[in-house]
């Protein structure tokens, strides 16, 4: 380049542009073959530009032939079609070898340069590169007799890169702008000619300092000033900031005489704002605005090292909601999340300056309270329970009152690892939860629930190893008609026992709470559903051809598993279960736990031929006014109320009022615990359908311990 501000013939700018962008930039000449091949081209494919240069594409990345790019690059080379190719999910439109990791964010612009050069450019945008918006200008038009050929090729190069680019002359003067450095300048390029580029390429604060001793290197050693991009905050011509990334390099002839600078650039605000809110969703919950719980955990790592690093007590509160369930369930997940948010907002009043509010997940939250005594973490802990006590979640002219279990657990030096902290406050949580609900209770390393906690993690292992070893067994006890009592009437309840490793009998109160406190629940159920129907399948003309019917307990867990209702439906069909030979039985506090997943799990079974019973009806805070929700069969009364039904007056009535209802619906009612025959014609009297109970019969195993049935024999 010259002083007098023409790009000259001799001096070739486009490989000198093409190298200082940020993406990938190659060009195709009319036969298909690459004459500009940049340095971002080189570092993600590991192929040099003299190996390059006159090749094909398809010679040097085989999987680009009869891809959508090499369709693509033809339309764009022989009907001058612009495209823009984004690449499908874990794949990429340019498969570049040392670039994979952003192939699942590729995207790719091919546009053509002059109309009868049939030249193409291509230019690769990889994750963090992408445009804020994938503009394809028109290709420039000719201008015969205005330019020489060499002029209008690296003129079109430079008009269609979606890079800015501004060059000058040795006195830093502007000869040449494209249409995006003229956009984000706000100069014309016809107005800029001949100015200085400080005026028109203005920057903020430090960055014209420190892009002004960049030309002056530049221009002094005709080397790449210092081949590092500079990040600037460039003000438009209307006074506007805007971030961008810029690279220097100097413009030279074939003599190595330099002529200039040449000014690449871009717009990386966009690129800069959903960096930060990349990073701001990939530590907050985006529901209600909190820190989430990856967060949550890095911040209890750091009061840990704290803690042992100074002997400071720091205290941790994990809060798990009461109820929200119910308002989850029966007003819809628009109610569930708006509760949310307004619970995460009465939180947040009640934290200091430095201590971290999180959403855990689901209805949980964590509460981490820097250099705090234990008088202080109560204090907060119950103005948060008070909190949340005195808010009324009002929807469709509906209020809901809301409450909050809450463990305690304090961050010591003696506090070994974040794990064993947040164990200690579900623990705790946990217990508050078990007293009662609606409290806060503190975790102390000798207390009770902690000797619990051990021993139901005793029993996840004996229950693994009986599972493997098929160590389980069923045992069956009668449900018979109260009008025409008898024990053998072919309808039975379907019990769990387990054989310790010496063969004992276990019974289920001993380990069915460690299962559900540990989710293992739903595979117990399961290995239930496939040892009663593989028996079925056996003993065929016994069982179906003999009437009985078979009422499987199910878990809250299983009813919550999508798994476990596929499983079920599966088996249904695998041993041909006429209909109505199975029902299962759920407990209220399950169903109304997660009322939306139990309708559904009930209604799709029902359609495969199985019945419900609402076990322990009665014992629910709300029951009657679930009870409309749930397609159920048959109410089983909670044994509480038939255990003194002889001489509770109060627990008379309340058998007459579930037998009542159930009758105006149309449902069948079950009692349990029936132990004598005063308490059976009490039942009688009263209308209650069937009986269970060691007053009828007494639980007797299934199949002897060689699988045979004992059953019916």
């Amino acid at each position: 380049m010259t002083d007098n501000n023409n790009l000259d013939d001799k001096i070739d700018l486009a490989p000198v542009v093409l190298d200082q962008c940020s993406i990938g930039l190659f060009v195709l000449g009319a036969d298909g073959r690459i004459v500009n091949w940049n340095r971002w081209m080189v570092t993600a494919s590991g192929i040099g530009v003299a190996s390059a240069l006159g090749r094909l594409l398809a010679d040097l990345l085989p999987e680009v032939s009869g891809s959508t790019l090499e369709q693509a690059i033809d339309a764009a080379g022989s009907q001058g079609d612009s495209t823009v190719l984004h690449a499908a999910s874990g794949t990429a439109v340019l498969p570049l070898p040392r670039r994979a990791a952003g192939g699942a964010h590729q995207m790719v612009i091919v546009k053509p340069l002059l109309a009868k050069s049939h030249h193409v450019l291509v230019q690769v945008f990889d994750q963090g590169d992408l445009p804020g918006e994938a503009s394809l200008p028109p290709r420039m038009a000719e201008q015969p007799g205005a330019k020489s050929g060499a002029e209008l090729a690296t003129l079109s190069i430079l008009s269609a890169i979606a890079d800015a680019v501004i060059t000058t002359d040795l006195h830093r003067n502007i000869s040449y702008m494209n249409v995006v450095a003229e956009k984000l300048t706000g100069w014309r390029l016809t107005a800029a000619m001949g100015l200085p580029l400080a005026r028109v390429f203005q920057v903020m604060d430090e960055g014209a300092a420190l892009l002004h001793g960049a030309i002056e290197r530049c221009l002094a050693t005709g080397t790449l000033a210092g081949g590092q991009r500079q990040e600037l905050i460039l003000v438009h011509r209307d006074g506007i900031g805007i971030a961008v990334e810029a690279s220097l390099a100097p413009i030279c002839d074939e003599q190595k005489n330099i002529h200039g600078v040449v000014l690449v650039f871009r717009d990386v605000s966009h690129a800069r704002s959903l960096a930060a809110q990349v990073s701001w969703q990939a530590s907050h919950d985006t529901l209600t605005g909190l820190v989430n719980r990856g967060s949550f955990d890095d911040r209890l790592d750091d009061l840990l090292r704290d803690a042992m690093a100074t002997g400071r007590i720091h205290g941790m509160l994990y809060l798990d909601l009461d109820q929200f369930k119910i308002v989850n369930d029966t007003c819809g997940h628009v109610a569930g999340d708006e509760l949310l948010r307004q619970i995460a907002t009465r939180l947040s009043q009640h934290i200091r300056t430095g201590d971290t509010l999180a959403r855990l997940g689901g209805d949980e939250f964590g509460v981490l309270l820097v250099d705090c005594s234990e008088a202080v973490v109560l204090r907060i802990a119950n103005k948060m329970r008070q909190a949340i006590m005195d808010l009324r979640f009002a929807w469709d002219d509906k209020a809901y009152a809301i409450g909050v279990s809450i463990g305690v657990v304090a961050i010591t030096a003696e506090s070994e690892r974040a794990e064993q902290v947040l164990s200690a406050a579900d623990t705790a949580c946990y217990a508050a939860k078990d007293g009662g609900r609606n409290q806060v209770h503190v975790y102390r390393p000798d207390a009770g629930e902690a000797a619990q906690r051990q021993g139901e993690m005793h029993w996840v292992a004996r229950i693994h190893s009986a599972l493997e070893e098929d160590r389980f067994c069923l045992y069956v006890q009668p449900i018979v008609p109260i009008d025409q009592r008898s024990a053998h009437t072919g309808h039975c309840e379907v019990l769990i026992r387990m054989r310790d490793e010496a063969g004992a009998l276990v019974p289920p109160n001993k380990f069915i709470p460690a299962a559900e406190r540990f989710g293992l629940m739903p595979r117990i159920d399961r290995w239930v559903v496939n040892q009663l129907f593989n028996l079925i399948g056996r003993e065929h003309e016994t069982l179906v051809l003999g009437g009985y019917c078979f009422a499987i307990n199910l878990s809250g867990g299983s009813v919550n598993d999508e798994d476990t209702l596929t499983y079920i439906g599966e088996k249904l069909v695998e041993f041909r279960i006429p209909p109505g030979m199975i029902s299962f039985e759920i407990t209220e506090t399950a169903a109304i736990a997660n009322l939306a997943s139990a309708s559904y799990f009930i209604r799709t079974l029902k359609q495969a031929g199985c019945l419900f019973s609402l076990d322990d009806f009665g014992s629910g805070l709300s029951s009657f006014a679930y009870l409309k929700n749930l397609p159920v069969d048959f109410l089983k009364i909670d044994g509480a109320f038939i255990r003194d039904l002889a001489t509770d007056p109060i627990d008379r009535a309340m058998v007459q009022a579930i037998n009542q209802i159930g009758q105006v619906m149309g449902l069948k009612t079950i009692a349990e615990f029936v132990e004598n025959d005063q308490v059976l014609g009490l039942l009688r009297g009263i209308g209650v359908d069937f009986a269970q109970g060691y007053g009828i019969a007494r639980p007797m195993p299934l199949t002897d311990q060689a699988g045979r049935l004992l059953l019916g024999k």
